[in-house]
């Protein structure tokens, strides 16, 4: 069986054709699984905010204009939500860099600007290393009770994971811009009085 001879435009055919089909393949995978994905990121968001904040019944995201603000209050930290629970509180639904990049994350904050806790939603940090800021018992539960309008002061007692520093910087720099989202922005917005 003779082969035809390989030409310039044959390659660069079939390059293109195989690039079409796997970009086909590609956004049809895409379309079929987007809503569930989406789906199952709702469901840990809402986890996470009922971790941060068991008292709450509710989560009502801010409007754009409160969002803005406190995307300004966090600095060079992202801010992707906020969140007001009523009476609980508020939270905060951030991706601070770490280790292996942006590692999103919820922290809730009571009425009084008082930090009740850190949940890590999604993170790409070095399994068995930057990892253990969602495996070590003592990590998360330290920021809980970190004062808002003190945050810095907070911060300053930080202890961080030996050998996952970046990560746990990561996790800390969330904190802070929770803080500051809390401090510049929220306190005003209905936050309870300071004790």
């Amino acid at each position: 069986m003779d082969r035809a001879p390989s030409t310039p435009t044959s390659m660069v055919l079939s390059v293109l054709v195989t690039c079409v089909v796997a970009s086909a393949a590609l956004t049809f995978t895409y379309e079929m699984t987007r809503e569930r994905i989406a789906e199952q990121e709702r469901v840990a968001r809402e986890k996470a905010l009922k971790d941060v904040l068991p008292a709450a019944t509710e989560f009502t995201a801010v409007d754009a204009n409160v969002l803005s603000a406190a995307e300004e209050a966090a600095g060079d930290t992202q801010v992707a939500a906020v969140f007001d629970a009523g009476e609980s509180g508020w939270g905060i639904l951030v991706a601070p860099r770490g280790y292996g990049g942006p590692m999103s994350m919820v922290v809730g904050v009571d009425r009084n600007g008082k930090v009740t806790g850190v949940k890590i939603i999604t993170q790409n940090e070095t399994p068995g290393l930057g990892s253990k800021v969602m495996t070590e018992p003592e990590f998360l539960p330290q920021f809980e009770a970190w004062d808002a309008s003190e945050i810095e002061k907070a911060a300053k007692a930080f202890d961080a994971i030996s050998g996952a520093t970046k990560s746990s910087n990561g996790v800390r720099k969330g904190v802070l811009a929770a803080g500051h989202v809390y401090a510049d922005v929220l306190s005003g917005e209905g936050g309870g009085s300071k004790q």
